[in-house]
Order: structure tokens, then C-alpha cells, then sequence
């Protein structure tokens, strides 16, 4: 099954109980005394989903590690890259 076609399921068995209770087809004392917060529940999944989404970035930002070691690494492949192409003919405009 590919992520694709998990995400559609996922998708169905939301929406056919919603679709059924939102156009009447199910009726029972607890969707005619809640039918507001019924018709009202995606655009609160979706509040959801930005707020977990948002908070999951900026968690993600904030405990983002650094890495000295490889930055000074990398810096050093720099330098060397750039000794190379000078080598080779290769003119910098810094």
C-alpha cells in the first residue's frame, strides 16, 4: 500500500461517517443534539493539524544540533576545492 492510497483510506473512513450523519442519512438523538459540533469537526481537525504541524517545525528548529566537527570539516574541503581549481585555472571573485 503506498502513502498515497493509506492517506485516501484514512480519508474514507472519516468522511463516510461524516457525509452520513452531515446529510441525514443516520439520525439518533446524539447527531440531532450535536449536529453543530458534528458539521464543525473538520475545520477543527484542521486547527489541529496546523497547530501540531507548526509546533513540530519549530521543535524540530529549536533542538537542532551543531556539529563543530563536521562544520570544520567542511571548511576544510572548501579550502581544498578551491586551491584545486586555482590549480587548474579557475579565478575567484572574492
Amino acid at each position: 500500500m503506498t502513502n498515497l492510497q493509506r492517506w485516501l483510506f484514512y480519508a474514507t473512513l472519516f468522511a463516510v461517517p461524516y457525509l452520513s450523519i452531515v446529510l441525514g442519512t443516520v439520525q439518533t438523538s446524539f447527531t440531532t443534539k450535536y449536529l453543530l459540533h458534528i458539521q464543525l469537526l473538520p475545520l477543527v481537525l484542521l486547527v489541529l493539524f496546523g497547530i501540531y504541524s507548526a509546533w513540530i517545525v519549530l521543535y524540530r528548529t529549536f533542538t537542532f544540533n551543531d556539529c563543530p566537527l563536521a562544520a570544520k570539516e567542511l571548511q576544510l574541503e572548501i579550502l581544498e576545492a578551491r586551491k584545486d581549481l586555482i590549480a587548474k585555472g579557475f579565478k575567484f571573485r572574492d
